[in-house]
């Protein structure tokens, strides 16, 4: 596996990310509170037909978090927009899941001459309240993300976070238990003490209103689409409706057995669904 770079932002911040393969680009885009080693999986099974780009979104992962930034959906799809005019990536092609999902779609309608197609894989656009999907995961979830979304005690809650929390959080976005591996919570413990953490966590949630207007843009997309929700993601039937309604996608399917984390629990699956470009 190929070792991580550092893409440099305006903002002096940077974006961490891994390059392997060869052939058309494809950018990968990982979900809510994850970082690029999520796609460790499925790259080895796409580097022989893409030159693929996994990415740390802004703040996540091993990436540094500034206080100074408000880590919406806008930010983010800027961001991303910097990385592929800089990298000068052409006849591009986006995979994302939950947010990545929908940074997909903002990012294609910001750059279409750039992006060639896109895969969107159980976008979440769907919160009325911080943290609503992730509430859906489990009982623990819901108790965990409710006492974050407090005023001034959701900081002191955010700090309390610990493997036990991830791993109860992470296993309520599957369908195989088995998917979430000791290896992988240890990683994603890894980034829970890194400065900032705790604002880049409340911030995400908090702005949770950019990622549902985002679902608007949907219909504006001027690109070939497929949109793949796993038959036990968080979002409701109504929400998939709707969002497939606006984006009329070219294909739309569903994955059998699977949760939210459709990459860490189905990469063989989601592999052949983006090789079927």
């Amino acid at each position: 596996m190929a070792s991580s770079e550092k893409f440099f932002l305006e903002d002096g911040s940077f974006i961490r990310y891994k390059k392997s393969g060869s052939g058309k680009p494809l950018v990968l885009l990982h979900t809510i509170r994850n970082r690029l080693e999520y796609f460790d999986q499925i790259m080895p099974l796409l580097e022989d037909s893409y030159t693929v780009y996994a990415l740390d979104l802004p703040g996540f992962g091993a990436s540094p978090v500034s206080k100074a930034v408000n880590y919406d959906e806008p930010y983010m799809t800027n961001a991303l927009a910097e990385f592929i005019v800089k990298n000068k990536l052409n006849k591009l092609i986006l995979a994302g899941e939950s947010i990545g999902g929908v940074l997909c779609t903002s990012v294609a309608v910001k750059l279409p001459k750039q992006v060639e197609q896109i895969f969107v894989f159980n976008p979440y656009d769907y919160d009325t309240v911080f943290g609503e999907g992730v509430r859906r995961a489990n009982l623990f979830a819901r108790l965990i993300i409710w006492h974050m979304s407090l005023p001034v005690l959701g900081s002191l809650f955010a700090a309390l976070e610990n493997r036990l929390i991830i791993w109860g959080i992470f296993r309520g976005g599957v369908y195989n238990k088995k998917a979430i591996t000791s290896k992988y919570l240890t990683l994603l413990s890894s980034s829970i003490r890194k400065p900032g953490n705790i604002y880049h966590t409340r911030n995400v949630f908090q702005n949770f209103k950019s990622w549902t207007s985002a679902k608007k843009r949907y219909q504006e997309l001027k690109i070939p689409s497929t949109l793949v929700y796993g038959d036990h993601d968080w979002s409701t039937t109504k929400e998939r409706s709707d969002s497939r309604a606006l984006m009329n996608p070219k294909n739309y399917i569903e994955l059998v057995n699977t949760g939210h984390f459709s990459f860490l629990e189905a990469p063989e699956s989601v592999a052949d669904i983006i090789k079927q470009d």
